[in-house]
């Protein structure tokens, strides 16, 4: 699922994720624009693939933690991710 925020017809960023629908979704490549970072819009691109799917854990791969920190990620092994056990199904 690829997340892209365009301004105009212009492409501004870009993030993906994988997800097999129930339980895990892998947040890859979150990237803004460098004039338009500090808008909100990566924090947006981050969230849409969790806000969107019905899965227990989404799980991110980066190397800048601190963004993702103020997000509710964590680290995990060697990922960061927010586990949200309300969202398992039965």
């Amino acid at each position: 699922m690829p997340v892209l925020p365009f301004d105009g017809e212009k492409l501004i960023g870009t993030s993906r994720a994988l997800s097999d629908g129930v339980y895990h979704a892998f947040i890859y490549d979150v990237a803004v624009l460098p004039v338009y970072q500090g808008q909100g819009i990566g924090s947006k691109m981050a969230e849409q693939p969790i806000e969107r799917n019905p899965f227990w854990r989404a799980m991110l791969r980066a190397d800048v933690e601190p963004f993702y920190r103020h997000l509710g990620f964590d680290t995990y092994s060697d990922v960061m991710a927010p586990i949200d056990v309300t969202r398992l199904r039965p």
